[in-house]
């Protein structure tokens, strides 16, 4: 039995267009991966900033955005940082509706090596500006630090670094 042309050409067409989302979707899925694995390197600088967030020295590798929240979120540098003692914000700006479901979770390695909640926004689904803030003494630990920012599912959203 031989196929209808227009029904030939539509699953044709179907076809190659489940195939290219597949793709994409591999793509989008290695650069997560990517992403993930860059933070999970040795820090090895940080966005200097002062007490208001003016930047003073930026680093590329802080406060990027996770491929898969591209355009939909945004980090800025936290301040102060360095950090002593005080508390320290770090601004997140939600730019579309329903982007982040279920809020977000700041978190990083206590002296112990575990990884500890240290500010969470537990509602972060209507666009707008929102902020982390947290005190450093919470991790009882000096130096280079990174801290990572995940949604409720436990993927990774942004990180960055942080003097103490």
């Amino acid at each position: 039995m031989f196929l209808d042309q227009s029904l030939f050409s539509r699953f044709l067409v179907g076809a190659l267009t489940a195939g290219m989302l597949l793709t994409s979707g591999c793509d989008s899925q290695e650069q997560q991966d990517a992403f993930v694995q860059d933070a999970s390197a040795t820090p090895a600088d940080f966005a200097r900033t002062d007490a208001t967030g003016r930047i003073l020295d930026d680093d590329a590798d802080d406060w990027r955005v996770a491929p898969v929240y591209g355009g939909k979120v945004r980090f800025d540098p936290a301040y102060p940082n360095p950090a002593a003692g005080a508390f320290v914000i770090i601004p997140v700006t939600i730019l579309e509706f329903n982007a982040i479901q279920g809020g977000l979770a700041l978190r990083a390695r206590d002296a112990s090596g575990r990884l500890r909640t240290l500010d969470d926004i537990l509602d972060a689904s209507d666009p707008g500006a929102y902020i982390f803030r947290f005190s450093p003494t919470l991790l009882n630990r000096t130096g280079l630090v990174r801290v990572f920012i995940f949604d409720r599912l436990g993927e990774l959203v942004s990180y960055g670094d942080l003097m103490i």
